[in-house]
C-alpha cells in the first residue's frame, strides 16, 4: 500500500507562505517524503506578489523548516498515489488530485 504522508505548516509567519493558497495540514499519497513535498508544492503553488527582499520567495511545502512531513496512520478511503487530502471541516477529508501521470486536479 502507498504510504500516506502528513504535512503540517510550522512557521506561518514566513513570507514564503505567499506562494501557497493552502496553509494548513494535508495528507499526501506518495512513495517518498520527497515526492509528497513535490506534489504539495505543485498543487498549492500560486504566484506571489513581488515584495522587495533579500531572496525570492519559494513554495514553503518543499522546505523542512516551514513544513513537517512524516508518514501518517491516517488512510482516507479511496486515496491513491498522487492524491492530496485536505480536512473537510467535519472530521473527514476532501480528496483531490488523481493518479500520478494524470493531468487533472479536482
Amino acid at each position: 500500500m502507498m504510504p500516506i504522508y502528513q504535512l503540517e505548516p510550522r512557521n506561518l509567519n514566513s513570507p514564503h507562505w505567499g506562494r501557497s493558497w493552502h496553509r494548513a495540514l494535508c495528507l499526501v499519497a506518495a512513495p517518498t517524503e520527497t515526492k509528497a513535498r513535490a506534489l504539495a508544492t505543485a498543487i498549492f503553488d500560486q504566484v506571489a506578489k513581488h515584495e522587495p527582499g533579500p531572496e525570492p520567495l519559494v513554495n514553503p511545502w518543499s522546505d523542512p523548516n516551514l513544513v513537517t512531513c512524516a508518514e501518517s496512520g491516517k488512510k482516507p478511503k479511496g486515496m491513491k498515489e498522487g492524491m492530496i487530502a485536505l480536512p473537510d471541516g467535519r472530521g473527514g477529508w476532501d480528496i483531490r488530485g488523481g493518479p500520478v501521470g494524470g493531468t487533472e486536479v479536482a
